[in-house]
């Protein structure tokens, strides 16, 4: 599952909520803008904002990002057609991530950006 940050607009949502082998976040930007962190700071400006603004995480220094479990639960509410099990197959899914380092004492997720440019 992705959660989709669209830049344009600062609007999150969560893609592929069943996929629960993948994890990332996708960062939409404009075209012909801000593709990424080496574009400067405005693209992972942005990304911080809208996180913060739908309380979905926080952009760390070196660029990753930390996702609340309570967002993507949130957001997985918001995804018509989850399928029975979704919230016990999250739950393992937290648990394997933690065995990999991923998941913070606060209980947060660690997941990369996958920047995008919006066609």
């Amino acid at each position: 599952m992705d959660v989709v940050v669209d830049l344009r607009t600062g609007a999150v949502h969560l893609a592929d909520a069943a996929d629960l082998e993948h994890f990332a976040v996708q960062a939409v930007a404009p075209p012909g803008g801000s593709g990424g962190p080496g574009e400067g700071d405005g693209a992972l400006g942005a990304l911080a904002a809208a996180l913060s603004l739908h309380q979905a995480g926080f952009v760390e220094p070196d660029g990753s990002v930390r996702v609340a479990p309570a967002a993507v639960r949130r957001l997985a509410r918001d995804d018509v057609g989850l399928p029975e099990g979704w919230e016990s197959g999250f739950a393992s899914m937290l648990d394997h991530a933690a065995t990999r380092g991923w998941v913070a004492e606060d209980g947060t997720i660690r997941a990369h950006v996958e920047w995008q440019e919006a066609s």
